[in-house]
């Protein structure tokens, strides 16, 4: 029986001999240098976006986001600082912006696209003037209503920031969804596309730009490209260290960006492959069983991972024994309903999150990736068909 991970690595021999000769070469250095600088340029080329910031994990990138908007309201009228998450999402998704003293306002998901009900969003925008941003998550992969989006976003002058980290391939209206507002990606072995730690912010405007760069690498004005370090500058110290603001050491290396480059030249085979794989489970199993994404004209979901979420209650431990006794590796939908969890219980009671709610009791899922054979898929489906 074989076994089904949640995901696997996709590297060749061949690739491993190119790492090895990275290694074996004493010119190349093995932290932050030019394969960094390479990775960021084919990934924003790659998204469509004009400036992309490898960083150490798609957690960094959102710590790295949360500093900015904090700092980025410093005049800011408001008191009270509040922006508005999903209630299922990835904890680190939220956790940066609460550490900064942001308050976290929780929006239901819908069960359409697995993002935030927009309805509830624009509700809660047009009432509460306090709210300086919304940081909306593509679930599972699965693409949002980037339009409407947009459309709340001019109406009632509020930021919108992506997390994309389960959804690096994904697009809208035949763009990346990572193009349309300033986005996070994971670039961690688990996700879409892998090197093995790492994360990116995606950004299409310049003073973003040089702050994602300056926070990190320590503050220091020395990250910054050669154009724009005379507006940083410090008199008063050496050019060598001279801090502009309280950064830390995000950085990744060279390595993590050589293997992610290696990785990123397979990404149309990744996103065939998934594609493929996604519809043919679709195609197979009886509608009335499962509840899936819905399609759109204007949205290309490319999934990461197969979620089996039931539309009908059922013993969920039973079916997850079966999937082990399978060889088949099961993961809980990411939070389940946040609120449920011990850190995020002072935020709000989760039994006003039905949709959370349902995906938590009612929804697990499976890896996606190249090496799942469609026999492993005709046998999943056997035993969903066994339980449900």
């Amino acid at each position: 029986m074989q076994k089904w991970n949640l995901n696997d690595s996709q590297f060749t021999w061949l690739d491993r001999i190119k790492l090895a000769l990275f290694f074996l070469l004493p010119s190349n250095r093995w932290t932050m240098d030019k394969h960094v600088k390479n990775f960021e340029s084919e990934m924003a080329n790659f998204v469509g976006a004009k400036h992309a910031v490898f960083v150490s994990s798609g957690s960094t990138a959102n710590t790295i986001l949360a500093c900015y908007l904090k700092d980025s309201l410093k005049n800011s009228t408001n008191k009270i600082r509040k922006i508005i998450f999903p209630s299922t999402t990835w904890t680190t998704s939220v956790s940066p912006f609460a550490r900064e003293g942001f308050e976290p306002v929780f929006v239901d998901i819908n069960l359409s696209d697995f993002s935030m009900d927009l309805d509830a969003v624009e509700d809660v925008v047009s009432k509460d003037k306090s709210i300086e941003a919304i940081f909306i998550t593509s679930l599972l992969g699965f693409v949002p209503d980037v339009e409407r989006l947009e459309k709340i976003s001019k109406k009632y002058k509020v930021r919108v920031l992506m997390d994309n980290c389960e959804n690096t391939f994904g697009s809208f209206a035949g763009k990346n969804i990572s193009s349309f507002f300033t986005s996070t990606t994971s670039t961690y072995f688990g996700h879409q596309l892998q090197s093995v730690e790492g994360g990116f912010i995606f950004t299409n405007d310049d003073d973003e730009y040089n702050y994602f760069l300056l926070a990190r690498n320590h503050g220091l004005v020395r990250a910054l490209p050669n154009d724009q370090k005379s507006k940083f500058l410090n008199k008063d110290v050496n050019e060598r260290f001279d801090f502009f603001l309280l950064g830390n050491n995000y950085r990744n290396s060279d390595i993590h960006a050589l293997i992610g480059r290696i990785d990123l030249k397979r990404a149309s085979e990744y996103i065939a492959s998934r594609t493929e794989l996604f519809n043919y489970f679709k195609e197979c199993l009886p509608n009335e069983k499962l509840l899936l994404p819905e399609e759109f004209p204007d949205r290309d979901h490319v999934a990461f991972c197969i979620p089996i979420v039931f539309k009908n209650a059922i013993d969920l431990t039973a079916i997850i024994k079966e999937c082990e006794r399978n060889l088949i590796e099961t993961r809980p939908i990411i939070s389940g309903n946040l609120l449920r969890q011990t850190c995020y219980k002072q935020f709000g009671d989760y039994k006003n999150f039905p949709n959370s709610e349902f995906l938590h009791n009612n929804g697990f899922y499976v890896g996606l990736h190249s090496k799942i054979t469609k026999n492993q898929i005709d046998s999943l489906i056997t035993t969903i068909n066994k339980y449900a």
